[in-house]
């Protein structure tokens, strides 16, 4: 029926933008299709990703560099590999704060090494997920615009196709992070760590500047745990450097946290 709607009103091109369309909407909520090729074994020491096919790949959790939670999987990357973990499962069997108990404080002390010496940025990930709109979206309007005959069609999915991505990737850049080692920018706004302060809020963390104006770490950002732990105890100590200092992952229930621990006296 949508095909036959939009090629009544845009003629040949038509059912490439109803194929895309439909792609974006099966991009945004179901992972690429060769996810189902693939299995999951979690260890004490690794993660283990069997397939497609006798393809075996394996992840310490000591490698992990980003974990991302999105909307269906939770994704790892490191050591030149990317794993996403299906969430629904991973609940189901209760895997997932054991999961996130291994990683995030590895990526949490990272980060607190990093913003010493050097600027981070973190930026969303574009949703939806270039990969599933490979499957989803892109590969079938190709083949859509191939059956309805040359150019109008495959012209259209190709400037649909990068508009999308371009507004995708502004959308994410707009909730970008950066965390200097003087403070943190979310956007326009930068909190020096002398004089900012934090508070969970929904859908992120909030970094206020008392008496000026305050703005949201979104819980959508790559390490947003690590980076709200970070965050919240850098705003607490200040710039001040402190000898050792270690995180580690809290849950209640549903809430999760990650908190940074003081082991030792503070040194200038």
């Amino acid at each position: 029926m949508v095909a036959t709607v939009t090629g009544s009103s845009l003629g040949p091109a038509g059912p490439v933008v109803a194929v895309l369309a439909v792609g974006w909407l099966l991009g945004r909520c179901h992972p690429a299709p060769t996810e189902c090729l693939r299995r999951y074994h979690l260890d004490d020491d690794e993660l283990i990703v069997l397939g497609p096919g006798r393809r075996v790949r394996r992840l310490r959790w000591a490698d992990v560099e980003v974990v991302s939670e999105q909307r269906r999987v939770l994704r790892l990357v490191g050591a030149g590999m990317v794993a996403c973990l299906p969430r629904g499962p991973l609940m189901a069997v209760s895997a997932l704060v054991p999961v996130l108990r291994r990683v995030m404080p590895v990526v949490a002390e990272a980060l607190w090494d990093h913003i010493d010496t050097r600027v981070v940025r973190l930026v969303p990930n574009a949703d939806p997920p270039r990969r599933a709109l490979a499957w989803w979206a892109y590969a079938p309007a190709v083949l859509a615009a191939a059956a309805a005959g040359p150019a109008p069609g495959l012209a259209v999915a190709i400037a649909l196709a990068c508009g999308e991505r371009g507004l995708a990737l502004a959308r994410a850049r707009r909730h970008a992070v950066t965390l200097h080692p003087g403070g943190v920018a979310v956007a326009d706004f930068f909190a020096p760590w002398t004089g900012a302060a934090t508070m969970p809020w929904p859908g992120g963390l909030r970094v206020v500047v008392p008496s000026h104006a305050a703005a949201l770490v979104c819980d959508t950002l790559p390490n947003f745990w690590a980076a709200a732990a970070v965050i919240q105890l850098r705003a607490l100590l200040g710039p001040t450097r402190s000898a050792d200092v270690h995180f580690r992952v809290l849950a209640e229930g549903d809430e999760l946290s990650v908190v940074g621990e003081v082991e030792a006296d503070i040194v200038s």
